[in-house]
């Protein structure tokens, strides 16, 4: 049986909030709904009377943004989790899987908040405070501009432009750094595709991901690589390595 969750539900639209409620009421009883708000100043004043366990905060509402939320609180008084909720956005949606931050895409299933319920339940405050922090940054700048990593001891974030290459390994991924240090995370290669949409990066070949603008020499021979700038040499095929020549043609001097 999971623990109790006292929660509240925030969003500009009446009817979002009445689907939501009905879905928590329906398929789960151990959620307790202790207040519902239609904007963040609301639900400052809401966190602060109810002292939820969960906010589900929607992102797109007039006046302030639900990631603004955040702003409203010192990192040690965060304490409550948020399930973001929010219609579909590609930006919003890239920000959140490269942020490591749980979200709901309207309209939501409860197979979801489920996933959801049971992600934040190990989510420690030092977790929280590394996810928040980089989700903030990634809005803030309105630029994908850094990535959480979950690793076996907690969470890394870093610079997107600081990451050089990842390399799949069975049911792993090892992430290379340009200060040529390297972690491993617990997820496969395929997890990580949404960073081609970044622009960034590129699939170089079956095992690699790499990170275009750190790509210092494509070889044109026969059995050619990519070289990275840690001085990293990456075999390719020769139509992988004609696309990247391509991609750098207009940068060419």
């Amino acid at each position: 049986m999971m623990n109790p969750i006292k929660a509240i539900l925030v969003d500009d639209e009446a009817h979002a909030r009445n689907a939501l409620r009905g879905l928590l009421n329906q398929n789960f009883s151990h959620v307790e709904i202790v207040g519902e708000a239609e904007n963040v100043p609301q639900t400052v004043k809401l966190i602060a009377q109810s002292k939820p366990d969960v906010v589900f905060l929607d992102i797109e509402m007039p006046g302030y943004s639900g990631i603004e939320l955040l702003d409203f609180f010192q990192e040690d008084a965060r304490n409550f989790h948020i399930i973001f909720v929010t219609a579909y956005n590609e930006f919003a949606l890239k920000a959140f899987e490269l942020s490591a931050v749980d979200y709901l895409l309207k309209p939501t299933r409860p197979e979801f908040v489920e996933r959801a319920l049971k992600k934040i339940d190990k989510i420690t405050p030092a977790t929280k405070k590394v996810l928040f922090s980089t989700l903030q940054s990634n809005f803030q700048n309105k630029e994908l501009n850094r990535i959480a990593f979950q690793v076996a001891d907690g969470i890394i974030s870093a610079s997107i432009d600081d990451v050089i290459f990842l390399k799949a390994d069975s049911s792993y991924t090892h992430i290379f750094f340009r200060d040529k240090t390297k972690i491993t995370v617990s997820k496969t290669l395929l997890e990580y595709n949404s960073l081609e949409e970044t622009g960034k990066f590129f699939r170089l070949n079956r095992s690699h991901i790499i990170n275009i603008e750190n790509v210092v020499k494509v070889s044109r021979k026969e059995g050619g690589f990519v070289k990275m700038i840690t001085g990293h040499e990456i075999s390719a095929t020769v139509e992988q390595r004609q696309k990247l020549l391509k991609f750098f043609e207009g940068q060419v001097y």
